[in-house]
């Protein structure tokens, strides 16, 4: 059975990630699995509440077992909830798993162990990406992930989606990309958005641009509309889209600037501020099984 993955280290972002998720799961009619990759240092950290030191290791992975159980139960009630106001839902299984391992690792090795067909991982308020998703571990999910990578702001609740954009350079790859989403969107019955910034080239060969343009959108299914956005740069592009009422923003892995400026000193606290809608990250190159 499908599933989608969800890394807690039981902060408030990250249980909003996971109640995001389990809306997700419903709509796609796949499984969720929560999991949490811990370390035990030296001097004893504090997880989830408790202070441990290395010799009390056992217990820590209990701990965080009892944790995870009690997390799932959690969002059990909450599916039984919806469930009772429309009997027809999908009904996901929630399990979960903990070990000692390298956070990036771990999701990566759990994420073929379930057949993750989608990481949901939190964004706190402020801008600052939190620890599951900021710093080192960050760079190295958005690099590496094999998984498509859903990113939740830490205030954004769940809302019923019915528009999805897709931000695009209009290569080979992207429309791949563009027809796998288009089979996302037809879960949700939720329209897609080909968006693409009209480069200073494209305006100077309009009739190439068009045709281009006319190549990419052709054989995409169910509701798709063009976005051409007429700005100069990532930014603004952006505050474009986040005007448009949108309920997620999707983006390939290729569009690295992006990323870098999500994770570079103030720039990066003024960007992911303006982003207040879930941001999905396309990896390159790896097959969409939506």
């Amino acid at each position: 059975m499908r599933t989608i993955l969800v890394p807690t280290d039981f902060s408030e972002p990250s249980k909003n990630a996971a109640h995001y998720a389990l809306n997700m799961a419903i709509g796609l009619k796949a499984d969720l699995h929560l999991c949490n990759a811990f370390t035990v240092p030296a001097e004893s950290p504090v997880m989830s509440g408790v202070t441990w030191s290395l010799y009390e290791y056992p217990d820590l992975k209990e701990e965080i077992n009892k944790d995870l159980k009690k997390f799932a139960n959690t969002l059990e009630k909450k599916e039984t909830v919806l469930a009772a106001d429309a009997p027809t839902l999908f009904h996901p299984t929630i399990s979960y798993s903990c070990e000692r391992e390298d956070l990036v690792s771990f999701i990566h090795t759990t994420a073929i162990a379930t057949d993750a067909i989608l990481i949901v991982m939190g964004m706190t308020g402020g801008g600052k990406l939190n620890q599951l998703l900021f710093g080192s571990n960050s760079l190295k999910m958005i690099d590496k992930t094999q998984h498509p990578l859903l990113i939740i702001p830490h205030h954004h609740r769940y809302q019923a989606i019915r528009k999805i954009a897709f931000a695009t350079d209009l290569s080979t790859e992207d429309k791949k990309t563009a027809q796998a989403l288009s089979k996302l969107a037809e879960y949700f019955d939720a329209e897609l958005l080909i968006s693409h910034v009209i480069d200073f080239n494209e305006k100077l060969d309009n009739d190439a641009y068009e045709h281009k343009k006319d190549l990419f959108i052709q054989d995409i299914p169910g509701k798709t509309s063009y976005l051409p956005i007429e700005e100069k740069g990532i930014d603004s592009g952006l505050d474009v889209l986040r005007n448009k009422d949108l309920d997620l923003l999707v983006m390939g892995h290729q569009h690295k600037v992006f990323f870098d400026r999500l994770t570079e000193g103030s720039h990066s606290i003024r960007q992911a501020r303006k982003l207040h809608l879930p941001l999905m990250v396309i990896p390159q190159g790896v097959p969409l099984l939506f």
